[in-house]
């Protein structure tokens, strides 16, 4: 086995990381590469590097890295137990695959989460992270569809338009802590919204239970979150496509996706979501019950009336819901503005990894 610098064998990480549907890109303050080091010893970092994003046995990885798969069989378990990599079960054959940093092995770091490793991800976030998360994100890796209580039987929602119709056909569900609240948590700043409400689907239950991510719940559970994630007001934001393989539940303040948006001219136009809210101005009473529930600041009150900058409006129906007057109501968008999302998260990735190969290629 080829022995390797510390130095090179995280930046041929870096590297193979950046090279996934979702990239991990180089900044000039080498953030990055702290962070893999924090995360990754060298000789998992040098193993990860062997691995794509298609899932293989160990006898595949083994012959690829010209190594004996006894050898590499109990790293590979480490990688995925820290969350590193991605281990999934196939007729009692075990796999693994690459996993991308976000949405991915940073989601993974709930029980790792410290001080320094939240101050690397903000800093590394600023530098670069958030253009490849929000600003280029086509498609991205999540949408927003409206709470359910704010849907009626006449907007024509599809059922991948309602969380509560993406929770019952699942299989399997895993609850797991909130990634972004346990991270502002460690830099000292208190969010009062609750932690567990980030739902994982099918394989990606079965890789946080088996890990100590999360743990399962029933769909009648799962159905009870939901509600309580909207009572409370946050926004639905599952995985973009039609299956569904996760639904976040955000919030403004911390989720580093909603916060990313707010930073950036005009969010609603690459946000994957079908409505928006309109104001009937002349039932609108001033409460301003409404300023309270967005979570993208987009409502402001004039002349006593509230009213909505739809930039910044992302259509969760958090402000519909509440309005004591029915002075707010969704609208659906008209096409071509309507986003019909990928069928799987195996298109989505392939569709995110080919729109990426393409903008290197006209060097955007």
């Amino acid at each position: 086995m080829t022995t390797m610098s510390s130095d090179t064998v995280y930046e041929r990480l870096r590297e193979h990381l950046d090279n996934l549907p979702v990239g991990y890109p180089k900044t000039e303050s080498g953030v990055e590469i702290r962070i893999l080091k924090r995360l990754f010893t060298e000789e998992e970092a040098e193993m990860a590097t062997q691995l794509t994003y298609i899932p293989e046995t160990v006898d595949q990885i083994a012959q690829r890295a010209n190594r004996e798969a006894e050898e590499i069989t109990p790293l590979l378990e480490r990688l995925a137990q820290k969350g590193l990599i991605f281990r999934s079960h196939k007729g009692g054959i075990t796999q693994y695959r690459a996993e991308w940093f976000a949405i991915g092995i940073y989601e993974h770091q709930v029980k790792n989460m410290t001080k320094e490793l939240a101050e690397d991800f903000e800093q590394y976030l600023d530098e670069a992270l958030r253009d490849e998360l929000v600003a280029s994100a086509d498609p991205p890796q999540l949408r927003v569809i409206p709470v359910h209580a704010s849907l009626s039987p006449t907007m024509g929602v599809l059922p991948y338009e309602d969380a509560r119709e993406i929770v019952k056909k699942q299989s399997k569900i895993a609850i797991a802590p909130c990634v972004c609240r346990i991270e502002k948590r460690a830099l000292g700043e208190e969010c009062d919204k609750p932690d567990e409400v980030c739902m994982i689907f099918s394989t990606g239950a079965y890789y946080y239970i088996e890990n100590g991510y999360g743990r399962e719940i029933t769909t009648d559970e799962a159905l009870k979150i939901l509600n309580q994630a909207h009572d409370v007001g946050l926004v639905c934001s599952p995985s973009n496509d039609q299956k569904g393989f996760v639904i976040c539940n955000c919030c403004g303040c911390c989720c580093e996706i909603l916060s990313s948006l707010k930073k950036i001219p005009k969010p609603s136009s690459i946000v994957a979501s079908n409505y928006f809210a309109e104001v009937d101005a002349d039932s609108c009473t001033g409460c301003e019950t409404c300023l309270d529930r967005c979570q993208m600041d987009a409502i402001t009150m004039e002349g006593g009336i509230a009213t909505i900058d739809l930039d910044y409006c992302i259509g969760c129906g958090l402000c519909v819901t509440t309005c004591p007057s029915e002075a707010l109501a969704l609208k659906r968008k008209e096409e071509p503005e309507v986003s019909v999302p990928p069928a799987n998260a195996f298109e989505l990735y392939r569709e995110i990894g080919e729109k990426r190969l393409q903008r290197r290629a006209a060097g955007s």
